[in-house]
């Protein structure tokens, strides 16, 4: 009977995200901004309360302003109250949360542009009960880059790993190296700064010493590039990966098998939006990846098991070649990426980052930046999934495996679509446009992706090509469920304003 019920919990989960009711929106007093400094301070303890914090610029009739809240959940669960703390108003820089001193709290450390343009970084104790204190320290202040925690020395202290710019605009990735009892040693690395980019820890060899992803401009172009750890220096790993800047990375073990793999999205030297996923294959070589990711650029990446299956999925902002998105993909497996229809507003210039903020085994989102519309976005959204915590022995995707059928059990009904920032006409008056079919059975191997393109190509002869192609929904197995989620994709696009085109046969 345990079986049973799991398998039907995780049915009507499936039901859930295919209606696009996966993540609801929850009280604030945000406002929205744009190049923001933002972190959830979540307690490893989940009867503790936990925090959010966003900072960033906006701008109100072409006057800049650089705006900052600390909230504090309220009831676990429904909506996050204003909250004092000594934290800097900063923008176009970073912030990562995380125990840097053993006493079971969450502290904070950021970096960005204060309301003067000077670059800082900070380090703020949490003393108990949502009381911080500025810890000092040798901090060179820097911006336009990243910032995360992790002990790359392997002696049981988290460390912070920094990139970017400094005051005097030169490019620097530095180490503070946490030496215990409150204090830090700042360490200049041979790894390069980047800008408009990362830098992130990943244990690519296995060895338990970080090694260093970065990507970005490093003051020369875009740059993707691995550093390994080594007797206490970074030497660059002899192997070439696509560069990339304004840009942003992930790395965690996507496919299952031990060995830290990742992710990058971001802008090509042609200027296109272009992401590769790499397979750690072992021995500090690695394997590009195919996968059905819609590239980014101008935003973020964030890594984490959303729905409590046991596989690390991806959560994602910026723009494309036709607008802005925010995209979540579910990892069904072997680097099979489904995405996860959502109503959460697509950003570019901004980022989301999950967190279990409610301690209920499911991530949640913070997401700032600026939609298709131009209006300056800072909200939450709860995940509603609540997983069960029991494994059962029957499969647990709550996802279709690909767009190709599975005829011992479909075949599935489908809808193709597709849009962009186009003059469908072929004139100069560019606007947003979304072109969908109707509802039909796949009775062979992307027939419907075929037929979709032929009308469309003959609909309108000067399509963006740059778009990488059109998007297959998730199958279904009745019409009724895959007409309601077309119609509920209709809307999502209409929301943001698009002009709908149906090609219809």
């Amino acid at each position: 009977m345990k079986k049973k019920y799991a398998l039907f919990i995780l049915l009507l989960l499936a039901s859930g995200l295919l209606k696009s009711q996966i993540y609801t929106p929850v009280k604030t007093g945000f406002s929205g901004v744009i190049n923001p400094v933002m972190s959830w301070v979540i307690p490893s303890d989940t009867n503790a309360i936990s925090y959010a914090f966003l900072s960033g610029e906006n701008y109100v009739n072409n006057q800049h302003y650089v705006i900052a809240r600390f909230d504090k959940n309220f009831d676990h669960k429904r909506y996050f109250v204003n909250v004092s703390a000594p934290f800097p108003v900063l923008y176009r820089g970073d912030a990562a949360a995380a125990d840097y001193n053993k006493d079971g709290r969450t502290d904070l450390v950021m970096t960005g542009l204060n309301s003067n343009g000077v670059p800082e970084m900070d380090l703020f104790r949490d003393d108990g009960s949502g009381h911080f204190s500025q810890v000092p320290g040798p901090f060179e202040g820097q911006y336009d880059g990243s910032i995360e925690w992790g002990d790359y020395d392997h002696d049981g202290d988290l460390d912070i790993l920094v990139t970017g710019k400094l005051a005097n605009n030169k490019l620097a990735t530095i180490i503070y190296r946490n030496d215990g009892g409150g204090k830090f040693t700042k360490i200049v690395t041979d790894i390069p700064g980047v800008y408009d980019g990362s830098a992130r820890w990943g244990d690519f060899e296995g060895n338990g010493y970080l090694d260093v992803l970065i990507t970005g401009d490093d003051g020369n172009g875009p740059v993707t590039a691995i550093y390994r750890y080594l007797n206490g220096r970074y030497v660059l790993l002899n192997q070439q990966f696509v560069p990339l800047e304004n840009s942003a990375a992930a790395c965690a073990d996507f496919n299952g098998d031990g060995k830290i793999d990742f992710f990058v999205t971001g802008k090509n030297q042609y200027g296109f939006p272009e992401c590769h996923m790499y397979e750690n294959i072992g021995k500090g070589n690695f394997k590009d990846v195919a996968i059905a990711i819609r590239p980014l650029m101008r935003g973020s990446v964030d890594a984490a098991d959303f729905d409590h299956d046991g596989r690390i999925d991806l959560l994602m902002t910026g723009e494309s070649s036709e607008r802005p998105y925010t995209l979540i993909y579910h990892n069904n497996k072997d680097f099979n990426f489904i995405e996860v229809p959502n109503t959460i507003p697509g950003v570019v210039n901004g980022k989301a980052l999950w967190g279990d903020y409610d301690h209920d085994g499911d991530m949640d989102i913070l997401i700032s930046g600026i939609d298709v519309c131009y209006d300056f976005v800072g909200a939450i959204y709860r995940n509603i999934i609540n997983p069960p915590k029991e494994e059962s022995s029957y499969s647990t995707s709550i996802f279709n495996d690909t767009p190709t059928p599975v005829y011992s059990r479909g075949p599935y009904y489908y809808y193709v679509f597709s849009s962009c920032y186009c003059d469908p006409t072929g004139g100069n008056h560019p606007n947003y446009h979304m072109y969908i079919s109707n509802v039909h059975l796949e009775k062979s191997a992307y027939n419907l992706n075929y037929r979709f393109n032929d009308l469309l190509l003959k609909l309108v002869p000067n399509w963006n090509k740059t778009d990488r192609g059109h998007r297959t929904s998730n199958g279904f197995l009745t019409k009724k469920e895959a007409e309601q989620s077309r119609q509920e994709m209709i809307n999502s696009y209409r929301s943001t304003h698009f002009k709908i085109h149906y090609l219809n046969w």
